[in-house]
């Protein structure tokens, strides 16, 4: 009896130690199963908000004026959001000058600036009633070029505002050859003009009497001043980091020598990152707080993004971080 008794103790655990087991593996498929289901739903959810998200501005417009040296980018970062989000965006250059106004104006929808807004375009919007927020985006540095047959390898702040405002006129007087110096400057709307005139010609304001010369030639854009640097003998200007790349082989980039050093420092994204260029600045970007569509914003945002600042660098610009 007690045998019987035995096997049927023993029969019973065995069968409750398999229904167990089966229940703890249906229970895992079951659990592992939900998780699948949920990662598959997950990713769809994804796709759909991303896709949503690429339309969620077809049909939308925005419109970018101003400073020639952001001119690129700004069509690179176009393009970039366009093929990501959707939208229309249309990009224009004119100068910072142009940018900052037509923002004030409402001409655009953000402004482009290689200078901070002046205190005078300030009160110009608050007279407006426009209420202007700043967004510094990149880093640039200021490159002084000289054409082929100069071989003039670094200046001094001091020689290059006496080259501009015309204290000096020959090459021979700071190394060269004997030929008259052909000075070549950005135009007054130019944002890159008047950091140049500040920081050099009136060496970082401390000379504010300073004043380009007349014998100056005066252009547009970045690209007109390298074209004339490179096409021409003699001339010395001066382009954005980021069209440095355009000169190469065309003409000569010049080592400048800040007031407080003894050796000149070449423009590069390093030398502009680590601030031993001294001809280095902040570029901004210029809104209107009180009219700044949901595109805008996006856009600023993309602008301050990784992809963002990636291709700010890529086209030869600093990035914030």
């Amino acid at each position: 009896m007690r045998s019987n008794v035995k096997r049927v103790l023993l029969l019973f655990a065995v069968t409750i130690t398999v229904v167990f087991l089966a229940a703890t593996v249906l229970s895992g498929c079951k659990t592992d199963t939900a998780a699948e289901t949920t990662a598959a739903e997950t990713t769809a959810a994804e796709t759909t908000a991303a896709a949503e998200t690429a339309a969620n501005f077809d049909g939308k417009t925005l419109v970018i004026s101003g400073s020639t040296t952001l001119l690129e980018v700004s069509n690179a970062w176009a393009e970039a959001f366009m093929a990501k989000f959707g939208g229309e965006i249309t990009v224009n250059g004119g100068g910072s000058g142009v940018g900052i106004a037509d923002a004030i104006n409402g001409a655009n929808d953000l402004g482009n600036a290689s200078r901070k807004i002046k205190d005078k375009e300030m009160d110009e919007a608050k007279a407006a009633g426009v209420d202007i927020e700043e967004h510094e985006v990149l880093f640039d540095g200021i490159s002084v070029i000289v054409s082929k047959n100069i071989d003039v390898t670094e200046l001094t702040i001091a020689q290059l505002s006496d080259i501009y405002v015309g204290n000096i006129t020959n090459w021979k007087e700071v190394g060269g050859p004997d030929a008259e110096i052909i000075t070549v400057a950005r135009d007054s709307s130019s944002g890159t003009g008047e950091f140049f005139l500040e920081r050099v010609v009136m060496l970082d304001k401390t000379a504010e009497d300073n004043d380009y010369g007349d014998h100056c030639l005066r252009l547009q854009s970045n690209a007109d001043v390298a074209n004339q640097v490179a096409d021409n003998e003699n001339c010395i200007g001066y382009i954005g980091l980021g069209y440095l790349a355009s000169v190469e082989g065309k003409a000569n980039t010049v080592a400048v020598i800040a007031e407080d050093a003894d050796a000149g420092v070449l423009p590069s994204v390093a030398t502009v990152k680590d601030g031993t260029y001294p001809i280095s600045r902040g570029l901004y970007v210029y809104s209107n707080k009180n009219n700044y569509s949901d595109i805008a914003k996006a856009f600023v945002d993309f602008m301050f993004s990784d992809e963002g600042q990636a291709i700010g660098a890529e086209a030869g610009f600093v990035p914030l971080s």
